[in-house]
């Protein structure tokens, strides 16, 4: 056929019948003699599509193919032919060869098909289907085969009878046509070469294609119309030499720009389910080849990430799979003996979270040992035993990606070598992501990946070393610390010749940029010495540490470009980008930096942190804040945790409507609020420029106006609630010999709008019913009276203690029922894990909600609480979230089940 845009409108087409006919001969698989004629006709509709195409373009060996499985199949809806494994075996081996016809259309012809014809015609007329292929005649012609189909209704009959005059024309005029010289037979089989080459040479046609939905098209339309508004005004503008007007319109270019990504990236953006879709086959076949029984469920494939991204994590999450049903899942005879079904179950799973796609693969099986990793490294020379009996088991399971590495107890084509985990790991990496593993001896692994959305344009954080400039994806960045130089003595340390950061009762290591990149001289050493310490807590899934910086710049969504020849091999950068001023700068691999400075969890540097802790008599929580002065010499701060983001705006974009200042901001309009006309504070001087600080109460955003920003710092809880005390004001603190005044964004809200809180009323209860009763245990005593005054306020009885062992010690005195555990969760006698575990391990308790109070809840902390049973967690001054948190679990009876399924998607 010479019509090319006619062949690849088939080819993709085609693909859209097939994408799914593996997991559709699979159900038919499971359902047996139990068939369900609609999915059998959804099958066989699809194959009929392809055979008829085929037939119009003169394929004719894909004709031939699609014909004899759609014999088949209408024999299983006529209830002829009752689908059994055997059977089902053929066809998908069948349909395999069918789709590697299709992906190789213009050698379609040079495929050998007799011995999947004549297996699909041994089932049809009774007999077993062959266990080898054997060489046979050439297939019949299209309408010698068609003619005897009695089975076929009369539309069907005559469907065929026109696709066999069609391929019988073809035939013709290809008879006519002058013939070219015989060629010898190719050097291999034709069923290998275009197996061979698949891997290695995908089709053009698909990957050149995507389909769009019309209504992102339109979007699209849109924002192009509106950016050649935009660019007319832009010249005008410049062509006048009007100031404002070149802002305004630069203004508006920077919004349309923006959404034009969005809407862009959007077109780019795919399923993850097309990948998931491949591992129920993968999983039967190497079950049953392994002698093994397998149950493989899947969650999430509506997750949506990008095109390039999907295309190449198909390969290591493949590994993966087969991992766990080759070396996590025991045989049938073992799990039965250690009491566990005969079937073991695989569970994929995928979700946002973070800005990142999270992918979970978690098995039922007998787990890894520690002790034997550790063994067999040492063995292989992968550790030395001095650095095995180092290690803590978590470190130890991770030795599963060290490059020749494997378990397996004998080489076969299914593991063995020791390149697969190894290779899932660099492959995983170079598309910006982590993989990492967790691991219950008995009890099964988890295999957690971690991925970007998108590997085009990435949110970056610039920062300076040694006079260069880098990028830090954001993903990778937990937060800011900046340490003053008074600081230093107590928040930075060593151990073991390793320098570390004391953050919130733990010990992270350091890397100095400069060192890690020899881009520092000493006199750069020598001005960090002397000056304030900018520190950025980056994570790469497995690894948290700080990295000591020079100085940070602005955020910015970056391109990113690939790095030349002569560093393209270089494992702490993973590539460049060009920036508004027209430099380069390298993108930070944070993984590899990590990598490169042989940094990991050690357990000196736990254990150093829990001698610390114990040596700190005096323990007091910290809570991030952001210090901003109102009026001259007046200073306030507002807790980090419920700030959305902060804007810095001209003062006259602010506009005044109906006696209300707001803001307008990306199409939407933002209230603002002014400190002075809410609490006793004195109002800022005339300026030209000021901050929004962004918060959300009762489901909109809100803009608190702040005139000066000082700093983003840690402040503990030791805060005077009473000198003054006010509505909007939480208390005070002295910090660098000023009095800073803490505000409440709720209440400061409440002053400015009451409107917006009417209905807000305590929970009323009959007479003779008492209000629920919440047991809560926080050891800070400001935060133990804020929150128990905030729960009083509202109808509810309050149990307060001052530590997690005093709570267990009342709950489990039979004194108290409390509906509902509000726990903090760092204490110094029993922290809020441990009183969370202990109410799970009792019979009597196990369903009582607990709801977490945290000043940071990072990835770790929410992913042990779940472990151990925690239902939600909650910021510490977010009032209305905690509020609403603890409606749900009392008043309004949530299932605290689904309710922690909702977290961990979260």
């Amino acid at each position: 056929m010479e019509d090319n845009e006619l062949l690849n409108d088939f080819v993709i087409e085609s693909k859209e019948h097939l994408a799914d006919v593996e997991n559709q001969f699979l159900a038919i698989e499971e359902q047996g003699a139990n068939i369900d004629v609609d999915l059998i006709n959804e099958v066989f509709r699809a194959i009929h599509s392809i055979k008829g195409a085929a037939g119009f373009l003169g394929l004719t060996t894909v004709n031939d193919l699609a014909h004899s499985l759609e014999n088949l199949l209408n024999m299983m809806r006529n209830r002829e032919l009752a689908p059994t494994s055997a059977i089902v075996d053929v066809m998908l081996k069948a349909a395999d060869t069918l789709t590697s016809m299709i992906d190789d259309v213009h050698n379609s012809s040079t495929y050998d098909i007799s011995h999947h014809v004549e297996s699909l015609e041994a089932i049809a007329v009774g007999a077993e289907a062959p266990t080898a292929a054997a060489p046979a005649a050439p297939p019949e012609p299209v309408a010698d085969e068609a003619a005897p189909s009695t089975e076929l209704t009369l539309d069907e009959q005559i469907e065929a009878a026109i696709a066999a005059k069609l391929a019988a024309k073809n035939a013709a005029k290809a008879a006519e046509a002058p013939q070219p010289a015989a060629s010898p037979a190719p050097p291999e089989p034709p069923q290998a070469k275009p197996m061979a080459e698949e891997s290695s040479k995908p089709s053009p046609t698909a990957d050149a294609n995507i389909r769009v939905s019309v209504t992102v098209l339109d979007s699209l339309m849109n924002l192009a119309g509106e950016l050649v508004l935009s660019r007319n005004q832009l010249m005008q503008a410049v062509a006048s030499e009007e100031r404002s007007g070149l802002e305004a319109t630069s203004a508006r270019i920077d919004q349309v720009t923006s959404e034009l990504q969005e809407a862009i990236m959007q077109t780019r953006m795919q399923q993850i389910g097309s990948v998931f879709s491949r591992f129920p086959r993968v999983v039967r076949d190497l079950s049953a080849k392994l002698g093994k029984q397998c149950e493989l469920e899947i969650e999430g494939k509506e997750v949506e990430v990008d095109k390039t991204i999907v295309e190449a994590i198909g390969d290591p999450l493949t590994h993966l799979i087969r991992n766990s049903v080759d070396h996590g899942l025991e045989s049938p005879d073992a799990r039965v003996k250690n009491g566990k079904p005969a079937s073991g179950k695989i569970e994929l799973r995928a979700c946002y979270q973070a800005g990142k796609v999270r992918i979970e693969i978690n098995d039922d099986g007998g787990g890894i040992n520690p002790a034997v990793l550790k063994e067999k490294a040492v063995s292989k020379g992968v550790i030395t035993q001095e650095k095995a009996d180092q290690m803590g088991d978590r470190e130890a399971v991770r030795l599963i990606f060290a490059p020749g590495f494997s378990t397996a107890k004998e080489v076969t084509d299914v593991s063995g070598r020791g390149v697969g985990m190894d290779v899932v790991r660099t492959n995983i990496a170079k598309l910006g992501g982590t993989v990492d593993v967790e691991s219950v001896l008995g009890k099964g692994t988890s295999i957690i990946v971690t991925l970007p959305l998108t590997l085009a344009i990435i949110p970056s954080l610039i920062i300076q070393a040694g006079g260069d400039r880098f990028a830090i994806p954001q993903v990778n960045i937990a937060e800011l610390v900046r340490v003053r130089e008074s600081e230093r003595e107590t928040k930075l340390g060593r151990v073991k010749n390793a320098e570390v950061l004391r953050l919130r009762g733990s010990l992270l290591p350091l890397v100095r940029l400069n060192e890690a990149l020899n881009c520092g001289g000493p006199e750069e050493d020598e001005h960090n010495k002397t000056g304030a310490t900018n520190i950025i807590v980056v994570d790469t899934g497995q690894t948290r540490f700080g990295l000591v910086v020079d100085a940070l710049h602005d955020s910015e969504e970056i391109v990113v470009k690939p790095l030349g020849r002569h560093h393209k091999n270089c494992r702490t950068l993973a590539g460049a980008t060009i920036l508004g001023d027209g430099h380069v700068a390298l993108i930070l691999d944070i993984a590899g930096i990590a990598a490169h400075q042989d940094l990991r969890t050690d357990e000196e540097l736990q254990a150093a942190a829990d001698k610390h802790a114990e040596q700190s008599n005096e323990e007091t929580d910290e809570q991030a804040v952001m210090l901003f002065e109102n009026g001259p010499g007046e200073q306030f701060a507002a807790p980090m945790a419920l700030i959305a983001r902060i804007e810095r705006i001209r003062t006259d974009q602010i506009d005044t409507v109906a006696g209300q200042e707001v803001l307008q901001y990306k199409s939407t309009t933002l209230p603002l609020l002014r400190l002075e006309n809410c609490i006793r504070a004195t109002p800022p001087g005339p300026m030209d420029r000021a901050y929004v600080v962004v918060f959300e109460v009762r489901g909109r955003e809100v803009g608190l106006i702040a005139p000066v920003l000082h700093d983003i710092t840690n402040v503990t809880t030791n805060i005077d609630t009473a000198t003054f005390s006010e509505q909007g004001v939480v208390g005070s603190l002295v910090r660098n010999d000023k009095t800073v005044r803490l505000i409440d964004f709720y209440e400061i809200t409440q002053l400015s709008h009451p409107e917006w809180f009417l209905g807000d009323e305590p929970a009323g209860y009959a007479d003779d019913a008492l209000p629920p009763l919440v047991l809560l245990a926080e050891d800070s005593t400001f935060f133990r009276t804020q929150v128990q005054k905030m729960f009083e306020d509202k109808g509810y009885r309050v149990e307060a203690c001052e530590d997690g062992q005093v709570a267990w010690d009342k709950l489990a005195s039979g004194e108290y029922a409390p509906d509902v555990v509000v726990t903090d969760i760092e204490m110094p006698n029993m922290d809020g894990f441990q009183l969370c575990q202990k109410i799970r391990d009792s019979a009597q308790f196990r369903d009582l909600p607990v709801i977490a109070l945290t000043s940071l809840a990072g990835t770790s902390d929410i992913q042990r609480g779940i472990e151990v049973g925690i239902d939600d967690y909650q910021i510490k001054m977010d009032r209305e979230k905690l509020l609403n948190s603890l409606r749900n679990f009392v008043d309004h009876g949530v299932d605290r089940n689904k309710n922690q399924s909702q977290l961990v998607e979260a």
